[in-house]
């Protein structure tokens, strides 16, 4: 106890407790708006708390139903589905939310510890941009990959590194295990792993103790892999390595612009509109507040990101090149994570304002070693020293409440099961299962029932890869086979993005029309989509 004690009283440690704090209440102030708790605000927040649930049923992922991740997140999110069966789904949302909230502000103190040896200022860099980074933020609103991606990999990072240096062989099997894990929860993982796997061959002493080190790192990041993912694989191997692998990669999606995703990752979002203009009175139209109600935005920003982007990049390569030889292995590897998860989110073919929230915890980690080191200047002048450490602080706790008057008007539809349309335990099918979550709507399934969790998935799995934006409605086969779905359903929930996952034609829309009607939609609902009833024949 009094180790843990000073650990948290010294310098460094109550400047990862201030900016643990801070972040928790800017993330958890986003659930107090709203409908932000239960209501709906994302497509995939759905799909996984409803695959967990599916998966506390019996089903399994890839085999009785589409999905196109791997299968970590539904391992996680299980204990939360028990809630769903014995109470809501409702409830399991928002326990899924809160606990996402908590993974995404636990990154925090992780990354802290992480550099906490080299002093307070980088330490109050590293956690306070963390703490206020706007996509992290935005992403830890609901239930994402990418909080629960960065918590195992910052985890095993810690296990791998003691004050900046690899620990020794035992710990980092158990590194390589956490982020083995963080792998079956998003293959993006692979980077900061082979990283790592790098950075275990390239230092210490001797080729042969390196070569050891390596091996060990790596039998444990297989083993993290293998053992949650095997049981999936093993029912449905073929489905399991082309749907999580091939349907992603060859998907085609909207274009997005290099300015705008360099928006995302500088965080300026805070200070761009969502017509992507210079704005600090922007409020809930700012580009933070529309992605924590998961919008994307594809407006060009101008040159605006372009400079933050060079800017940012000229501080960490002053700052790594401020004394040659000083960074240290840990440091050289936050860096190099850095610009690989960067060229990832600029790179990929699609782009969601969550995915750069996957390279905060390198972006910050890199800058405060690089402040730390630019500042090294002043180590003889501790007066400096702390006035530099208060204007950094005064700026973490300015730009927090900034965001937070941006975040405050925002709303989210809520659907109520007293004033759901459909009854409970009908046989329903939506292209967005979180409508059917949020109205307490995704019952059991049932012989006969189609088991559609999520639409695009559904769609890539049918057409071998080809998404609507792709041209799966020219596939005769997809769009029969959707029609075959829609035939069993007693309700069908379409929400306003629906054609961007299920691929009408013509026939399939007169079809469609001459076997459902529409059914009265009042007041904020209509944001939510159509609900449309079987016609009794």
């Amino acid at each position: 106890m009094a180790r843990l004690r000073a650990y948290w009283l010294a310098p460094p440690g109550l400047a990862m407790l201030a900016a643990t704090l801070l972040a928790l209440a800017i993330r958890l102030y986003t659930l107090t708006r709203p409908g932000y708790l239960t209501g709906v605000t994302e497509y995939d927040d759905g799909v996984y708390l409803g695959g967990a649930i599916r998966l506390l049923q019996g089903s399994l992922p890839y085999h009785d139903f589409a999905f196109v991740q791997p299968p970590g997140i539904l391992l996680l999110m299980a204990p939360v589905a028990v809630l769903g069966k014995i109470s809501a789904t409702t409830h399991a949302m928002a326990a899924a939310r809160l606990l996402t909230v908590l993974a995404s502000t636990a990154c925090v103190p992780l990354a802290g510890s992480l550099v906490r040896y080299r002093g307070v200022l980088v330490t109050l860099v590293t956690c306070g941009l963390l703490a206020i980074y706007p996509d992290d933020i935005a992403t830890a609103h609901t239930l994402i990959l990418e909080p629960w991606l960065n918590l195992f990999c910052l985890l095993g990072v810690c296990i791998a590194f003691r004050r900046g240096r690899l620990a020794s062989s035992r710990r980092l099997v158990w590194a390589g295990v956490a982020i083995g894990f963080a792998g079956t929860v998003k293959y993006w993982a692979a980077l900061p792993a082979v990283l790592l796997l790098a950075v275990c061959l390239l230092t210490g002493n001797g080729w042969a103790g390196r070569v050891r080190r390596a091996g060990t790192y790596t039998l444990g990041v297989i083993a993290g892999f293998v053992v949650p993912v095997l049981p999936f694989f093993a029912f449905a191997p073929a489905a399991f390595v082309h749907s999580t692998l091939f349907d992603q990669a060859t998907r085609a999606n909207s274009y997005v612009p290099v300015s705008l995703r360099l928006a995302h990752l500088t965080g300026l979002i805070d200070v761009l509109n969502g017509g992507g203009h210079f704005s600090l009175t922007a409020g809930v139209h700012s580009l933070l507040a529309d992605s924590g109600a998961a919008a994307t935005s594809n407006a060009s920003v101008g040159w605006l990101p372009y400079a933050a982007a060079l800017l940012g990049a000229g501080v960490l390569a002053i700052g790594y090149l401020w004394e040659p030889g000083r960074p240290s292995p840990l440091e050289w590897y936050v860096l190099a994570t850095a610009v690989a998860t960067v060229a990832a989110v600029l790179g990929y073919s699609a782009f969601f304002y969550h995915y750069p929230a996957f390279a905060a915890p390198w972006l910050a980690l890199s800058a405060g070693c690089a402040v730390g080191a630019l500042a090294s200047g002043f180590a003889g002048r501790p007066q400096v020293r702390r006035a530099l450490i208060g204007c950094c602080a005064v700026v973490v706790l300015a730009v927090a409440a900034f965001q937070a008057s941006e975040l405050r008007g925002l709303r989210a539809t809520s659907v109520y099961p007293d004033r759901a349309l459909i009854p409970a335990g009908s046989c329903v099918v939506s292209d967005q299962i979180s409508l059917a979550i949020a109205a307490n709507r995704f019952t059991a399934a049932r012989p006969g029932c189609p088991d559609v969790l999520d639409g695009l998935a559904q769609t890539l799995v049918l057409s071998n890869g080809v998404s609507v934006q792709g041209g799966a409605a020219s596939h005769p086969a997809v769009v029969a086979a959707w029609q075959s779905i829609l035939s069993r359903a007693d309700y069908v929930w379409l929400s306003p993005s629906n054609a961007r996952r299920i691929p009408w034609t013509p026939e399939l829309t007169s079809w469609f029309a001459a076997n459902f009607q529409p059914l009265q939609v009042h007041g904020q609902a209509r944001r939510l989509g159509q609900v449309y009833e079987r016609v009794q024949s």
